[in-house]
């Protein structure tokens, strides 16, 4: 099994993330034939990357570091904090492409709630004038219905403005961190 090990800890204020990969193909997609600086990482190094990252405070610096067999010495430069940044920068613009897609949906739950609730102001009017038409069954029932419709289309609304935002939002900052981080590319340890 090719396990990508992982250091996280603070110091000095910042996030600090190492990752060990055990090769450079689980590192980069060795499909991809572009130059490294386009290279797509692969998907289990972009999930460990997001999910190391994503465990530690969002608001503190990030330092990445990368270890794999066959990168140059610490002291050359490589492309592999570009290929990282790029594989990010790509997922960000796709993020913000589905943000946009995201509020125009938010619009339209909005919209449908509002109308809901427009329904059912209308029905409370007509029952507190016609209150033997409220006791019976069709009242009973339509008002059955207008309160399930509120509630599903106020839960949708409400769900989309707390917890679906919250989450959209926090992706977003996810991604632009390890955009902005500071990504070193280190030797790996040799085993003694």
């Amino acid at each position: 099994m090719k396990v990508i090990r992982a250091d996280r800890h603070q110091e000095n204020g910042r996030t600090i993330v190492n990752l060990n990969f055990k090769t450079m193909d689980q590192l980069l997609d060795p499909d991809d034939l572009g130059p490294l600086p386009e290279k797509e990482l692969t998907t289990e190094a972009e999930e460990a990357i997001l999910r190391n990252v994503f465990a530690g405070t969002l608001s503190s610096p990030l330092t990445l570091g990368i270890q794999a067999p066959g990168v140059p010495d610490a002291g050359q430069k490589t492309g592999i904090p570009d290929a990282i940044r790029h594989h990010f920068r790509v997922l960000l613009t796709e993020h913000d492409r589905d943000w946009a897609i995201f509020l125009r949906e938010r619009r339209t739950a909005l919209a449908f709630t509002g109308f809901n609730i427009l329904v059912a102001l209308v029905y409370l009017a007509y029952s507190v004038e016609h209150a033997d038409w409220m006791a019976s069954v069709p009242g009973q029932a339509i008002g059955g219905i207008i309160i399930i419709f509120n509630w599903a289309t106020i839960w949708d609304t409400y769900e989309f403005f707390i917890f679906d935002g919250r989450e959209k939002r926090q992706r977003r900052k996810l991604l632009q961190k390890i955009i902005d981080a500071e990504i070193r590319v280190v030797p790996p340890v040799q085993d003694r």
